[in-house]
Order: C-alpha cells, then sequence, then structure tokens
C-alpha cells in the first residue's frame, strides 16, 4: 500500500510528542547537580583536574558510584570540559537526552524491516516521549544511566538480528558500562543467538559477555543486596506485584494516591498485556523446540521473510532484557519500598514493554482487521498515557525546577541544600567540591537565585494581612500555611519562604497543598505550605517571610521575627 503522500503528515503528528519533550527539558533544565550527581559528574571532574596520571585517571573514569560504573557519562561530562572548559548540567541533561531520540531512531529503522505503512508506528513517539520518567531527562545521573543503556541495548539488538555480529558486541560493551542494567544486555543476545540457532556466535556472545560483566563487578561491593534476598523470602508476593507493576508503570495515573491505589492498575494492566507476550515468545520458542528437539512438529508453521524475522529477533531480543530487568528489580527493590516499582526514573522500562508489545502484534498478526484495531487501541492507549502524563507530571516538574533553583541559592552561600542533610559530613563534601569548581571556573551557579536573593535581601514591607498566611512554631521547626498560592506552570512564578538576618538569607520552596476530593487525576489544591525545619538554621534571630515571583515582579513581605537558640 503506497502512502508516500501521507508520510509528510505522518511525521508531523509523530513529531507532536518528541518536540513537546525536548521543549520540556530545554524549558525547565537548570544548570544544577542534585543528591547522586556530584560523585559520578563534580568530584570525578575535580579529581580528574587535580590529578595528571593516566593510571589514576583511568581508575576514576571507571571507579564505581554506588552499585553502577558510568563511563559513558563520565566520558560526556569530559568532552565538554575539553571543549568549553565547563561542567554544565543542562547540557548533559540535553546531551543524554540524544540517546533517547536515537531509540526512537533504531526502532524506526527496524520498523521499516515490517514494510507496514508508516501510520503503524505512531504510537510508538506518543509512547516513549511522554514525561513519566522527568526524573531521567531532568537529573543528569538517571539520565546518563538509563538513557545510553536503553539506546545501547537497542541498538545491539538492532544490529544482532541484523546479523551484525561485532557492533552488536561493541554496542552490548557500551551498555554495560553505562550503567548495572546494561548487563542484561547478554542474556537477552543469548536469546536471540539461541533461538536463530547460531551457536558459533552464541560461544563469542557468552564469552565477551562474562568478561565485560566480570569486568564491571571487579572489585565491587554488594551493596546490601544480600538482604534483598532474604526479604524476598519473607515477602514473595511483593517481588511478584513488583514485577508486574513495574512493567505496568505507565498506567501509574495517581501519583500522588497511596501506593495501594497507585499500583493497582499498573499491576491489571501489565498482566493482561504479558497473556499476548507469554503467546508471542511461545511462538518464538515453538520453531526451535521442532528444529532442534522434534517437538511441537505439528504446530502451525510460520512462514516469514528474512526482513520479518530479523525485526522479530530484534523485539525478542529487547523484550528479553525487559523481562530480565523487571524479574531483578522485583527481586532486588521491595525492600527499599514498594513505591519503587513506578519510582520517575524507572518508568522509561514500561514504555519500552509497550512499544515492544505493540510492534509484536501488529508484526505477527496477519489479520488487517485485527492489525488495524491494534493500531487504533495503542493510538489512544498512547494518546491518553501522554495527555495524563502532561496533566499529571508537567507542574511537577514545574515545582522541582524551583525548588532547585532556589537551594542552588542556599548552596551557594549557606553550604547545603543540594540534596544533603544540612551541615553534615555529606553536605560539607558537596560544598567543598563545588567551592573548587567555582573558584577554577569549571562551574558557575545560575544567577537566577542570586537574582531573587538580591531582591528579597531588598525586601522591608510586612506581608500583607489579608493573605491570612499562619505561622506555627512545632517542636522541630516552623510551620508557614498561605491557603491562597496557586501552582504555575511558569519556571520563574513560585512561592517562597525566606529566613534571613544581616548574615544569612535561607530559600525554602513552598509545597503545593495535596488534594484530598473525589477527582483521582487532580493532585494539587489551592494553597502552599512549608515545615522549616530548626536544624537547617543556624543560631540567631531572623525575619521569617514569604515572597511570591510572578515573572519580573516580586511580592510579598516580612511575617515576624523567629529567634533559633
Amino acid at each position: 500500500m503506497d502512502n508516500s503522500n501521507k508520510k509528510p503528515l505522518f511525521f508531523l503528528v509523530a513529531a507532536v510528542p518528541v518536540t513537546l519533550w525536548i521543549g520540556v527539558i530545554l524549558y525547565y533544565s537548570v544548570n544544577l547537580p542534585w543528591y547522586d550527581d556530584f560523585d559520578p559528574f563534580p568530584d570525578f571532574l575535580h579529581k580528574w583536574i587535580s590529578s595528571d596520571s593516566l593510571p589514576e585517571r583511568l581508575k576514576l573514569l571507571f571507579q564505581p558510584n554506588n552499585e553502577h560504573r558510568m563511563v559513558v557519562g563520565k566520558l560526556a561530562t569530559l568532552v565538554y570540559y575539553w571543549v568549553t572548559g565547563h561542567l554544565n548540567f543542562t547540557f548533559l541533561h540535553m546531551a543524554a537526552a540524544l540517546f533517547t531520540l536515537g531509540t526512537l531512531a533504531v526502532f524506526w529503522r527496524a520498523f521499516k524491516r515490517s514494510e507496514l505503512i508508516a501510520w503503524y508506528f505512531l504510537p510508538v513517539p506518543f509512547l516513549l516521549f511522554q514525561l513519566q520518567y522527568h526524573l531521567i531527562f531532568l537529573w543528569a545521573i538517571c539520565g546518563w544511566q538509563h538513557q545510553p543503556v536503553v539506546f545501547f541495548v537497542v541498538l545491539s539488538m538492532f544490529l544482532l538480528s541484523g546479523k551484525r555480529f561485532t557492533g552488536a558486541l561493541l554496542a552490548g560493551v557500551c551498555a554495560t558500562y553505562a550503567m548495572s542494567s546494561g548487563i542484561f544486555v547478554w542474556p537477552a543476545g543469548v536469546a536471540v543467538l539461541l533461538l536463530r540457532s547460531q551457536y558459533k556466535q552464541l560461544v563469542a556472545w557468552v564469552l565477551v559477555g562474562a568478561v565485560a560483566v566480570g569486568l564491571y563487578f571487579y572489585g565491587m561491593s554488594a551493596q546490601g543486596n544480600e538482604s534483598s534476598f532474604a526479604f524476598f523470602v519473607k515477602n514473595p508476593h511483593l517481588s511478584v506485584l513488583g514485577f508486574f507493576t513495574f512493567l505496568g508503570g505507565l498506567f501509574d495515573f495517581f501519583p500522588e494516591k497511596s501506593i495501594v491505589v497507585r499500583s493497582a492498575l499498573p499491576v491489571v494492566m501489565a498482566f493482561m498485556v504479558m497473556i499476548w507476550v507469554v503467546v508471542w515468545l511461545w511462538r518464538q520458542v515453538t520453531p526451535w523446540l521442532a528444529r532442534t528437539f522434534g517437538l511441537f512438529k505439528n504446530g502451525p508453521a510460520v512462514v516469514q521473510s528474512e526482513s520479518a524475522g530479523n525485526l522479530n529477533a530484534f523485539l525478542l531480543g529487547i523484550m528479553s532484557f525487559l523481562l530480565v530487568e523487571a524479574l531483578v528489580i522485583g527481586l532486588l527493590r521491595p525492600r527499599f519500598g514498594f513505591f519503587v516499582m513506578i519510582v520517575s526514573n524507572y518508568k522509561i522500562y514500561p514504555a519500552l514493554f509497550l512499544v515492544v508489545t505493540y510492534l509484536s502484534f501488529v508484526v505477527s498478526t496477519q489479520n488487517q482487521s485485527l492489525r488495524k484495531l491494534a493500531l487504533q487501541g495503542a493510538a489512544v492507549i498512547g494518546l491518553v498515557i501522554w495527555s495524563v502524563s502532561i496533566y499529571s507530571y508537567l507542574p511537577v516538574i514545574s515545582e522541582r525546577r524551583k525548588y532547585y533553583t532556589v537551594n542552588g541559592y542556599n548552596q551557594e552561600h549557606n553550604g547545603f541544600g543540594l540534596g544533603h542533610v544540612p551541615y553534615s559530613e555529606g553536605a560539607r563534601y558537596v560544598d567543598n567540591v563545588m567551592k573548587h569548581l567555582v573558584k577554577a571556573g569549571v562551574y558557575k551557579y545560575p544567577e537566577e537565585g542570586n537574582e531573587l536573593g538580591r531582591q528579597v535581601n531588598a525586601l522591608t514591607t510586612a506581608f500583607p494581612v489579608e493573605r491570612q498566611v499562619t505561622v506555627t512554631h512545632r517542636e522541630k521547626g516552623i510551620y508557614v500555611n498561605d491557603p491562597e498560592g496557586a501552582i504555575s506552570l511558569a519556571r520563574s512564578n513560585g512561592e517562597y519562604a525566606f529566613v534571613r538576618n544581616g548574615e544569612r538569607l535561607y530559600f525554602f520552596k513552598m509545597e503545593p497543598h495535596k488534594y484530598n476530593g473525589r477527582n483521582f487525576f487532580k493532585q494539587y489544591d489551592k494553597g502552599f505550605d512549608i515545615e522549616i525545619p530548626h536544624s537547617s538554621l543556624l543560631p540567631g534571630t531572623y525575619d521569617l517571610g514569604i515572597v511570591n515571583v510572578e515573572g519580573a515582579a516580586l511580592k510579598g513581605g516580612v511575617l515576624g521575627k523567629v529567634t533559633i537558640p
């Protein structure tokens, strides 16, 4: 069927989720590290610059960060530093995003093997480029772990299914050294090579994989994972539910509700999808069983072209990777709390799961009516997931950026703010690293926080009484409640509490009130509040106040005096 005259329209529609996704990154990204970012980026770069020993620098490059070796992310940091002399986290966000764009490109190349019209590909960008996994594309460490892993796994399976074995091996090694999940590329490749009876390549694949994985884990501690097995023995049901919750994560439509409510729909939807996945996997296995052991010879013969066989092998490899990933996550992570199964920085994997499931169906079925029905259903589901992700997660993304901005000011001027407990050993470590990079001219804090600080320091008016803001002194903190505040998606608009005296100014982002009504999709209600911990303030007497930022305008004032003994 010739659809060449309709292709421009297809590309225009398919570009909508991709363009919005890129726009969100550019608009909401802030040039600041957060929490786990410090080890693989600022601290790594500081140590690299301070060392002139090649062996020491190579050791830094392959040094574990928690349970991962982030060689790809560190190399990107070095390349940017060599070109510009700087460390920039917005660059890291955008550069990591290129890997997800690359993943889409590989899927498109693979899809063209099917000889289906382009419109059958339409659900893919809507499933892949939604906002649920914002903690990946707007958090540098997650961006440089998950996005390269997904890309290199997909690329490796594409090359392997196309019988470009050497390239597939190289991509597999790159996946391994992007983060620990990359090691699952090797069992995925085993599945592809085994079911295609490519035994010579299988032996080479296993040997290279064993060396790559062995070197990856050499000298690495168990990271407490042994306790996960003890937890599994006591709570096996959580691992089973976790497996389905992880794979159905894109149906997490109610992120501010209780974990039982949140996880119910992902479990049900993943279980339903897995019915087809099991059927499809069985269809991939039976020809090998018949060919190798003479089993199921009387089953229906599957006749397909070489290109269609390559596409099925490609999808089989990715699905094998995802199932192994889900099994391991379900085993190791429930001990941290069941919410981890649907945390934002895992949700690129359920997106991949739905993409592969959908493509496997439209490629496998020969019934045109059923195929068109699958396209319509997947398009509706993809559009719903994409739309809900905008409605539910864009406010979260906007508020998080504001949190980063004012805490960047706290980090620069008060020595804490970007993810570590105030005045702790971790906060001192971060403060020292950042001061070294700033002094060397390698890093510069965003000006937005400093401009807000200058405006607040000049503010002398009292806060308007009619706003009915209340201040409550509690045992461990100061609770401030503003019943009138409203969320804004504009990145510069926000509401902040401040505590200041002649020596210091602290910012605390006001948090929107949670919605507790009947609308399951609505997350936030009118109003903001915050509890300012006493432990985050040095002893002294301060002015306590609130400011509302609306574009270039700043409204607010001083609520009163507070004393920290």
